[in-house]
């Protein structure tokens, strides 16, 4: 597979587009950079068709350009490995999302390959390849780039079409296509990807050991450093970090002064105190929290029932060779217990799989609880 030379202008672009044209599959990959922004900053774009690849600056043409129609539009099945970080930047970059994908990720996963497996790993089980990871911490915003950079972000596509076609001949022999399929259909929605402020809270490390009225406070904090971190583009930590979020929560500072003894960083207590302060003011003082899942504190009762709900995902995960996670997570099970029922795991092949077995489970202890 030949390499052709980065692409930094709308006429090597466009002759780009042309060759792309009617292309059935495209893999793809991005390289970008995110240490100092909110938003992933695009670097580079990596396509692969054909016995043909191509590296696209990103920085320089300020976008995907003309590129556009292919990313988004129906015709071609764009092939990622562990499309959701890439599907983010293209949200952040056009508001989009190319569909429809395919995920060797996810293929994986279903096959029975371990969840989450990395390119690399994967490359190297399914066609016998070992790939260099040198560049792996590369900072891609520099310019110029290597042509041993280069090599390194088209081994990122050069095996992903070779790779679907094996994968997806062992999915066609295990008559488990759809099921992937559902997969990568879930990866395609934009509301995964955008920033998500009266969610923030759920980001913030160690929210479970507050409750009430403390939760209460710490949702309306997150909010605002969300709000603040997409507006300004700047890393939610260098707004405030966790643990000063938490503490305010705990200490719901009434004026400036309580803001900066809080222990929060000076510079931060003197722009942001009397915002903060009258954010938390805004709240009653018996405020109740919005929205917490009801499987964070389970009794003890459920909590076991939880843990015989993730052996039988196990077992039947093991029994047909597909990573545990693939078909439910932990999390799920415990809100499954809680009376959650809008789960993957009650939906499609899933369920038929095991989660009519699981549910059946609960309703049976439900049963026997009621009759004691």
């Amino acid at each position: 597979m030949p390499v052709i030379n980065l692409i930094d202008n709308e006429h090597d672009l466009g002759i780009l587009v042309g060759a792309l044209a009617g292309a059935p599959l495209i893999a793809v990959d991005t390289e970008f950079v995110r240490e100092r922004t909110y938003f992933p900053k695009p670097c580079l774009l990596q396509l692969g068709w054909d016995e043909e690849v191509a590296c696209v600056d990103l920085m320089t043409l300020g976008g995907v350009g003309s590129l556009a129609d292919i990313l988004f539009g129906g015709e071609t099945t764009k092939v990622f490995h562990a499309a959701r970080q890439d599907m983010e930047l293209f949200y952040a970059m056009c508001g989009r999302v190319p569909a429809p994908i395919y995920d060797t990720q996810i293929a994986g996963g279903v096959l029975g390959f371990p969840d989450q497996s990395g390119y690399g790993p994967l490359v190297e089980e399914i066609l016998g390849v070992r790939l260099e990871k040198g560049h792996a911490r590369t900072d891609w915003a520099r310019r110029p780039l290597s042509d041993e950079q280069l090599r390194y972000a088209i081994d990122d596509v050069r095996y992903l079409l070779p790779m679907r076609e094996e994968l997806e001949h062992r999915l066609a022999n295990l008559g488990r296509q759809e099921w992937a399929a559902e997969l990568y259909r879930e990866l395609t929605d934009p509301a995964l990807y955008a920033p998500d402020p009266s969610g923030a809270w759920r980001r913030v490390k160690n929210w479970r050991q507050l409750e009430g009225a403390e939760l209460a406070r710490l949702q309306a904090l997150a909010r605002w450093r969300e709000e603040q971190a997409v507006e300004r583009d700047r890393p939610r930590r260098w707004i405030l970090d966790d643990n000063a979020l938490m503490e305010l929560a705990r200490r719901n500072p009434a004026d400036e002064r309580a803001v900066a003894l809080a222990g929060i960083p000076p510079a931060v207590a003197r722009r942001q105190g009397r915002t903060i302060a009258a954010r938390l003011a805004a709240l009653p003082p018996d405020a109740e929290p919005r929205d917490v899942p009801p499987d964070t504190r389970l009794p003890r009762e459920e909590a076991r029932l939880a843990s015989r709900l993730g052996r039988i995902v196990d077992e039947t995960a093991e029994k047909a060779r597909v990573a545990p996670a693939i078909l439910a997570t932990r999390a799920e099970l415990k809100a499954m217990v809680a009376g959650q029922r809008d789960l993957r795991v009650l939906r499609g092949w899933r369920r038929e799989l095991v989660g009519d077995r699981l549910l059946g489970l609960i309703e049976d202890e439900a049963g026997s609880g009621a009759g004691q």
